[in-house]
């Protein structure tokens, strides 16, 4: 195992990452996603066409979506957001915490 301190000294464990990921495009790369970041994150970036490791650590803000009002989006939203009384969508805490440990990983590895 190998075992990563954070700049927040929280502990990243680099070891559950499979040694091909960056390899790994669509549903091999998905699977990977979905086990350590969670279905919801697997949605946003199949929407949003980032279906590798690579393009989703050279993707500035993997939520900017969210700011447009799509009927495509809508149902993502509905999943992935709280709406704010003022209409503003909030990404789920849980949500932004799985894509950042996701991140933190890759960039790691």
């Amino acid at each position: 195992m190998s075992f990563d301190l954070d700049k927040d000294n929280s502990l990243i464990d680099t070891s559950v990452l499979p040694n091909d990921i960056f390899t790994r495009i669509d549903g091999d790369f998905f699977s990977i996603v979905k086990i350590l970041a969670g279905y919801s994150i697997v949605n946003i970036l199949r929407i949003r066409l980032i279906n590798s490791a690579r393009k989703l650590l050279n993707t500035p803000d993997v939520f900017a979506f969210f700011r447009i009002e799509s009927e495509e989006t809508d149902t993502l939203k509905a999943e992935s957001c709280l709406k704010s009384k003022t209409g503003e969508y909030i990404v789920k805490p849980g949500i932004q915490v799985g894509l950042s440990y996701l991140i933190k990983l890759l960039q790691k590895n």
